[in-house]
């Protein structure tokens, strides 16, 4: 297996910068296999998942396709992918971001829950018990 990095997913999918897209996407496509796995650990599915939504504007279809995708590969193994799922399903049924989604999922997998915070939208979805003030 090799460890993949976030830049390296984001110039992947949104072909964007002149000079790396070309090359992350050759690497992905070739150096990759079911035999030889690239590994995305869920700090870099979080990460990939904001930084995409930022820079692109992928609205909610687009990055759940995105998500899904990845899941999906045969060339690819997600950290912790039943988790993923998960937390991809709860997105698509709520208003918050997929990182919110798999830091909820990943919190009440090891019994931590609920997911204190302080944002608003996240508490909305059940998902998380709002702080007080």
């Amino acid at each position: 297996m090799i460890g993949i990095d976030t830049n390296l997913l984001i110039r992947f999918i949104l072909q964007d910068d002149p000079v790396w897209s070309e090359p992350a996407a050759r690497f992905l496509e070739t150096e990759l296999s079911p035999e030889r796995p690239g590994y995305v650990n869920v700090v870099v599915l979080a990460e990939l998942a904001w930084s995409v939504r930022k820079a692109s504007g992928f609205d909610r279809e687009r990055m759940a396709a995105m998500i899904e995708g990845l899941l999906t590969s045969d060339s690819l193994v997600l950290e912790r992918s039943d988790i993923v799922a998960r937390a991809l399903n709860r997105y698509r049924i709520s208003s918050v971001g997929f990182a919110d989604c798999l830091i909820a999922e990943l919190n009440a997998e090891v019994g931590a829950a609920p997911t204190v915070s302080i944002d608003k939208e996240a508490v909305k979805t059940g998902m998380f018990e709002g702080l007080s003030l």
